[in-house]
């Protein structure tokens, strides 16, 4: 399947809504599911969440690097809220003070070469796809369009590489093989380790009960579902097999099946299955000041936060706000 149309299609559907308003009232909307009250609890517990995911993957080697923890940061908060593309590439959207372009210039003064380029290509491709897919989620109902077509596909592996791109597991990969000092790694062992972790996420988020609480289930079908989710679980045994095989570097072995590791020990998936926020703990609030910072945003980004907040309370009550009342983002479009 060629997905670009469809990407495209969602693009423009709301590029057309957004010329007839001030913004569009996804923009900066939550989608953590975990009634977030402002944007500095989302973005602190993205970061959290980086720290954790580290751990998890380089053991006590989670901080050696944070040029890395920055961009995984990244990568996870283009999940947990809706951002414009262009406000991410711009350096119009912040955290902890950071922007995209000021990890683009990091990344150069320290001669990263190649595995910046590769990095963040996959993380504008991840920002466009997670920028599509809630563009074209309606709350509330079916999904509609972009993954409804990628379900009907007769082929797993569309939602299998769609799933990846949205998780953004091979940028994050080169960030593990970058921590554990692998070395030059071929790009079949850094996809294939990358959509094994996207697929052990999901198995092990299923046997915990927190796959059906997501929006996008890649094996989600009315008639084909369960032929779906064995397919699903056959192309992760034929990876993890393949990885191991060919003498892939055992972290990145590791990060492919971390996902039935982490899933069940992570705050972010335990306040999934509860629909709340845990209160960080001291020693995470030192690490996060330590690798991080101590402010995680600004008021400009509390403000849009705050309006697309607004707008989803009144919008449950049949009471949609008015488009002056909510403050200006970028538009949409990007360059072809």
């Amino acid at each position: 399947m060629n997905v670009w149309p469809l990407l495209d299609k969602v693009v423009e559907q709301w590029d057309t809504a957004g010329g007839r308003r001030v913004r569009n009232p996804e923009h900066y909307s939550d989608w953590t599911k975990k009634h977030d009250v402002n944007a500095a609890d989302t973005v602190s517990r993205a970061c959290r969440d980086t720290i954790q995911w580290m751990a998890c993957w380089c053991g006590e080697r989670y901080g050696a690097d944070p040029l890395g923890l920055h961009y995984i940061a990244f990568a996870t908060i283009i999940d947990d809220i809706c951002i414009p593309p262009l406000d991410l590439v711009n350096g119009r959207f912040r955290m902890y003070g950071r922007s995209v372009p000021d990890l683009v210039q990091a990344m150069d003064a320290a001669d990263w070469g190649r595995d910046a380029t590769h990095a963040l290509l996959s993380l504008v491709r991840q920002a466009v796809v997670q920028y599509a897919e809630k563009m074209d989620f309606h709350p509330g109902n079916e999904q509609i369009g972009l993954h409804a077509e990628l379900s009907d596909s007769p082929d797993m592996w569309d939602g299998v590489m769609f799933r990846g791109n949205t998780g953004n597991a091979y940028g994050t990969a080169i960030m593990v093989a970058r921590n554990s000092g692998t070395g030059p790694v071929s790009f079949n062992w850094l996809m294939d380790s990358a959509i094994c972790d996207c697929l052990s996420m999901d198995l092990c988020k299923s046997a915990l009960g927190i796959y059906s609480v997501d929006n996008h289930q890649p094996t989600s079908n009315e008639t084909r579902s369960e032929e779906r989710k064995a397919n699903y679980r056959s192309i992760y045994l034929d990876l993890i097999d393949d990885l191991v095989f060919s003498g892939a570097p055992e972290p990145l072995v590791h990060f492919g099946r971390s996902g039935f590791l982490f899933v069940q020990i992570q705050d972010r998936y335990q306040e999934r299955r509860h629909g709340r926020r845990f209160p960080l703990a001291p020693p995470m609030a030192r690490e996060l000041e330590r690798l991080f910072g101590k402010v995680p945003t600004d008021e400009w980004l509390e403000k849009v936060f705050d309006a697309a907040r607004r707008h989803r309370i009144a919008e449950s009550c049949g009471h949609p706000l008015h488009q002056s009342a909510r403050p200006e983002t970028q538009p949409t479009r990007l360059p072809a």
